[in-house]
């Protein structure tokens, strides 16, 4: 194989569905459309119902996939890679479906009706047979369309056993009705029919109703961005669809507006709230060069920017799509839970013919089909299919809405555990807003220092960087122009310039390189508790400069909580020790290592995890990102760089440290919730099939008829259901 060819490039499809109702729906998609060559992954949401595809361009089209979802026994409501549009059509068709239950239960609530009143009004049987014909067909329609898809696919679902359950009843009566003579004994049992479609009805309509509760939070994001936008146009302002901004284009926004496209600020001053992404109720500063973002609103002044990111690209439409593809995403348990649904409709028929059986050997026929009736219509495999999936959207919504975005499942089976929490220091526990105070010069002026450390640091991300630019623009120093350059993680810089090789570091890179540094330096620099910046030229010393921080606002709180939690908080960093000294003093934190290289970080890492400490790591940047990935839950903040978000598990969109904590209480009410439904499924389940199936007919003369066991399958789904919306309001 030549390892030398270019990987092809996978593309990602958002695909909404109809027809999906159960577990064993999401196991058959998956697995079918897991078949096709060039199929990556497949993840179907059942939530939301929609597929979340990765596939290869060059072997599968789109037609094609449509096709083996059709040949499924399921319909492709669209085929896009805009999480936007895929999420208005799943909207639009759980609106839909919603109104089809609700219209299919008040026709079989009338029905239904209309034949109890048979106890006060004789009716024919004929008369009985055709309402229940009606309440049968019409009614339960799309129960009996499930049916033959299922039959079509060679498998069997939820819609098969509500199906069966109330065909054997209707047909029953049917034969019973036509040919008196061969059953005299026997009667027709049309109130069982229309109960039965009456109660399951009822539960899907619940159902769906409480599903599209559960997609609010992120279908308001979709929602809330504004649809048109003012471009500024050879000096004119037009108003334009956002759909026609282009990266580059000027945009005025004016105050109460919200912002239509990401982009940098090139004129005018105000205030934005960023509420919508980060969850940050204060507003934040903006002034030219800052970043404006879609859906925040403009506060006071008027601002013109420039377009950066648009329609898909924008901060807002990245957000979406993290939480719609993390939702979709599935852990440990619910790739356990799909396994035993697969198993569960066949078991159930098993069970009913076997019960169904006895009954007929000891009993007589009629009870025989109330028992196989009911047996298929209490197992319903919802509730325990919506168990992990409601709760993972619930909860990553209401997380999200906190300004935490949860990257997949399989973070809330390691985070509910974290023992311990290791912070980064500049720029995660405190502010990275550096200043650059005193220049401690050596055999060159205070301005040629401060100019070949602009210089050096021209290309550089690190606040140490941003804090030497700060002081030159305030100084009038300007940098000259710069050739080869190079960031060493958690070391230092090398530039070239026309004065030479210029590096800026750590007094412990510059010892590991051999930069000499002279005694009286060297005792100033590491009895100083600030964090200091050296700098060479051609390897020689040229100087430091002393550099400041602050630790975040309620840092010392949030690590008060943490111990309160039973997690211990430690703070590694590549600063001096003297520094992270001061630093985890004034936090409160313990446990601390300075001097540590990013490879070091991960060390560290590796060491608590060694110990059977299950550890999370808390970063922003481009060092941080082996430990982040190394750690069992890796926490990147929004203001540190694409580096470390992509190695970590969650993205913490404020850089409120709290938020560390928020995200440890979500992740754990998730998984209380999840167990919760779980137990409820499992213990639903467990007590009645056996009711349904007589079992302890022999002990206390119970039997539940089918209409009851219908009744009670709604309730299952609905009350999973319910329980995950719980998070929606949980005090956290």
């Amino acid at each position: 194989m030549d390892k030398t060819a270019p990987v092809k490039p996978l593309k990602k499809a958002v695909v909404p569905l109809e027809g999906v109702h159960c577990a064993s729906c999401v196991a058959r998609l998956e697995t079918g459309l897991g078949a096709l060559p060039g199929m990556r992954s497949v993840s179907v949401n059942l939530p939301s119902r929609t597929a979340f595809l990765s596939y290869d361009p060059a072997a599968l089209t789109s037609a094609v996939i449509s096709g083996k979802i059709e040949a499924l026994g399921y319909k492709a409501l669209a085929f896009s890679e805009s999480a936007a549009s895929a999420e208005n059509t799943a909207l639009a068709e759980l609106s839909r479906e919603k109104q089809v239950f609700l219209s299919r239960f008040l026709l079989a609530l009338a029905l239904t009706g209309f034949m109890l009143t048979d106890y006060l009004f004789i009716f024919s049987s004929y008369t009985m047979m055709a309402a229940a014909g009606l309440a049968w067909w019409f009614a339960g329609l799309h129960f009996h369309e499930g049916l033959l898809r299922a039959l079509k696919a060679r498998t069997a679902d939820m819609n098969t056993l509500v199906s069966l359950s109330t065909s054997v009843t209707f047909f029953y009566g049917v034969f019973v009705t036509l040919f008196p003579s061969t059953g005299a004994h026997y009667h027709a049992q049309w109130h069982e029919v229309g109960m039965l479609i009456t109660f399951i009805n009822l539960g899907r309509w619940l159902e769906a109703r409480s599903r599209s509760r559960a997609g609010e939070a992120v279908a308001r994001l979709f929602q809330i961005a504004p649809k048109f936008a003012r471009r500024i146009n050879g000096g004119r302002e037009e108003t334009v669809p956002v759909a026609e901004i282009l990266p580059g284009d000027v945009v005025l926004l004016r105050p109460g507006e919200q912002g239509p496209v990401d982009g940098r600020v090139s004129a005018g001053a105000s205030s934005v709230d960023e509420s919508l992404l980060t969850g940050e109720t204060f507003p934040a500063d903006k002034v030219p060069g800052a970043m404006v973002y879609a859906g925040t609103v403009n506060k006071t002044g008027s601002l013109e920017f420039t377009a950066a990111g648009v329609g898909e690209e924008t901060m807002l439409m990245r957000i979406v799509k993290a939480v719609e593809e993390s939702q979709a995403e599935k852990g440990e348990v619910q790739h356990l839970v799909d396994k035993i649904s697969a198993w569960f409709v066949p078991a159930v028929f098993f069970v009913a013919i076997a019960s169904a059986g006895l009954w007929l050997r000891y009993a007589d026929l009629p009870r025989a089909i109330n028992i196989f009736a009911a047996v298929l219509a209490v197992a319903c495999p919802c509730a325990m299919g919506l168990a992990v999936p409601m709760a993972v959207a619930v909860g990553f919504g209401r997380a999200a809405s906190s300004g935490i975005l949860i990257r997949n499942a399989d973070v809330l089976e390691r985070v509910s555990g974290v023992d311990v929490v290791i912070f980064d220091k500049t720029g995660t526990l405190t502010e990275g807003r550096l200043r650059l105070g005193e220049l401690r010069p050596w055999e060159i002026s205070a301005a040629g220092l401060l100019e070949l450390l602009v210089c050096a640091e021209a290309r550089s991300e690190h606040p140490f960087a941003e804090a030497g630019r700060a002081r030159a623009a305030a100084a009038g120093v300007m940098a000259s122009a710069g050739g080869a350059f190079e960031a060493v993680p958690g070391k230092g810089v090398r530039a070239g310039s026309g004065a030479g090789e210029i590096l800026a570091g750590s007094l412990r890179w510059f010892d590991e390189i051999a930069v000499r540094v002279p005694e009286a330096a060297r005792a100033e620099i590491t009895a100083s508790p600030d964090s200091m910046l050296l700098v060479a030229l051609d390897g020689k010393f040229k100087g430091h400069a002393r550099l400041s921080d602050s630790l975040r606002s309620g840092t010392a709180e949030m690590v008060a909580e943490l111990k309160a939690a039973g997690i211990e908080p430690v703070l590694a960093s590549g600063d001096r020790a003297a520094v992270v000294a001061a630093a985890a003093a004034a936090a409160g934190i313990k446990t601390f290592h300075g001097e540590v290289f990013p490879e070091e970080k991960r060390s560290l890492v590796m060491r608590y995890k060694a110990l059977g400490k299950r550890t999370a790591m808390v970063g922003d940047g481009f060092n941080d990102a082996p430990a982040l990935s190394e750690a069992d839950i890796g926490m990147a903040m929004r203001s540190g760089t694409d580096v470390a978000a992509q190695a970590s598990d969650i993205t913490l969109m404020h850089n409120d440290l709290r938020s560390v904590l928020i995200a440890v209480k979500i992740s754990r009410a998730i998984r209380r919730v999840i167990n919760q439904n779980l137990a409820w499924a499992f213990v639903y389940n467990a007590a009645l099939i056996p009711l349904a199936a007589g079992a302890f007919y022999p002990w206390w003369g119970v039997v539940i008829p089918p209409y009851f066991a219908g009744g009670a399958m709604a309730l299952s789904s609905v009350s999973v259901v319910m329980n995950s919306l719980r998070l929606k309001r949980a005090k956290i």
